[in-house]
């Protein structure tokens, strides 16, 4: 029986504290004190050692993990307690006794968690059994396996297919969402296409651009739908309630909130500008030596940089959330947040140092850092401003970004460790 694995390990639970607490394992307190240092080891786990994206986390650290390997929960493993797997492949293919957390890349879940699943993931795939709730947020997610209770899934590209069975409510986002598999609670959806194929036992609420019901589509109750057109409700599709259309608010199509918006994108977009110029300029004058090498850590490791960033990215979020669920968790997890969305702005400057030396270093050799950063700066700004392009230029600058600032913190949290000196 496997009780845990990871890449670092942090004990935040003084003696004297856990022998008190102890006394009274029945207690609310108890509970609130148990959850409130898992969730701290792994905040701290994660912002002290982001280097190992690897992490595995159960009942105890025990064995290293090389964050470069799949983590994998094999065939047959059990684990008592609650797990958590970070890394960029995590395979679930074991048993779980407690709600299990993944953050990763490419997540497999074909396993069972007897407990509660929430996942953040790139390419996420459940095809095991779950006999509470679940909780998706990933770029193409497919689920296809039996889930007891509730479901939410949020994605670009969400598959609900034909196997899949959830016996509680689904609440889904998505791009284009296809619900192929029996529901026996209600759906409430938000979508730009949204296709329903199978049994729906409650009522069905969706607000999305295109909504077709086809012919293997059933309702049990009410379906209520907001959309500028139509649904499409193929011959033979089943709706045993009303059928209601509601069209979208004028409020969210209307010419002067279109300039609205384009009035604080400008605005916002100069306040941004002069307040990273300004944070930049001032972090290469506090620290004249640990910002290069940042820089420096992106040149030399991106893809590092970009899977680092990536992961902790989408996982952090879900450890706030964790924090926000027990009262003694709420501090810290309002402090985490505040420092993740600092951290996440402050590692732009860093990207852009970069992409100032490099441009520089094409045009007229080495310079100064700060004449870089502006350089990087400006055409930064000026390329984030074409669409699509810059939208994805701007996600890949804080995600590396932020990746390369952790990756040069453990580095220097390391040397200091070595020297004694923290």
């Amino acid at each position: 029986m496997t009780r845990g694995k990871a890449v670092c390990a942090l004990s935040l639970s003084p003696t004297t504290v856990r022998e008190r607490v102890a006394k009274m394992p029945d207690s609310l307190a108890y509970n609130l004190w148990r959850v409130s240092m898992r969730i701290m080891s792994v905040i701290l786990a994660i912002l002290v050692c982001p280097s190992g994206p690897g992490l595995t986390w159960a009942e105890d650290f025990s064995e290293q993990v090389d964050w470069r390997k799949r983590v994998v929960l094999r065939a047959g493993q059990e684990v008592q307690g609650d797990y958590f797997a970070f890394g960029p492949h995590v395979e679930i293919s074991g048993t779980v006794h407690g709600d299990v957390y993944v953050a990763g890349a490419e997540v497999l879940v074909d396993g069972v968690v007897d407990g509660d699943l929430i996942v953040a993931g790139g390419d996420v795939t459940l095809s095991g059994v779950v006999t509470q709730d679940v909780r998706i947020a990933g770029g193409n997610v497919s689920l296809s396996g039996m889930i007891k209770r509730n479901v939410t899934l949020a994605g670009g590209d969400v598959h609900v297919t034909e196997s899949a069975h959830v016996t509680g409510n689904v609440l889904a986002a998505a791009a284009n969402l296809m619900m192929r598999g029996p529901i026996d609670g209600e759906v409430r959806a938000a979508a730009g296409n949204m296709t329903l194929s199978n049994e729906v036992v409650g009522d069905l609420m969706v607000a999305a651009a295109v909504i077709r019901l086809t012919s293997r589509a059933s309702v049990g109750k009410n379906f209520r739908y907001w959309s500028d057109d139509e649904a499409s409700i193929d011959e033979g599709a089943i709706v045993s309630g009303a059928v209601t259309r509601h069209p979208i608010p004028e409020v969210f199509k209307g010419k002067e909130v279109k300039r609205g918006v384009a009035g604080m994108k400008i605005v916002a977009g100069v306040v941004s500008f002069a307040s990273t110029l300004l944070l930049g300029l001032l972090l290469l004058r506090i620290y004249p030596v640990f910002t290069p090498r940042v820089a420096r850590t992106i040149q030399e490791q991106p893809w590092l940089a970009l899977g680092v960033g990536g992961v902790l990215l989408l996982g952090v979020p879900l450890i706030i959330l964790f924090c926000m669920v027990s009262v003694l968790g709420i501090p810290i997890g309002l402090m985490l947040g505040a420092m993740y969305l600092v951290t996440l702005y402050v590692g732009r400057v860093f990207v852009m140092l970069w992409l100032g030396q490099w441009l520089l270093r094409l045009v007229s050799g080495p310079s100064s850092p700060a004449w870089a950063f502006v350089t990087g700066l400006v055409v930064y700004f000026i390329v984030s401003v074409v669409p699509f392009i810059g939208g994805l230029i701007t996600v890949a600058t804080i995600v590396v970004g932020f990746g390369a600032l952790l990756l040069a913190k453990t580095e220097l949290v390391v040397r200091l460790r070595e020297q004694q000196m923290v």
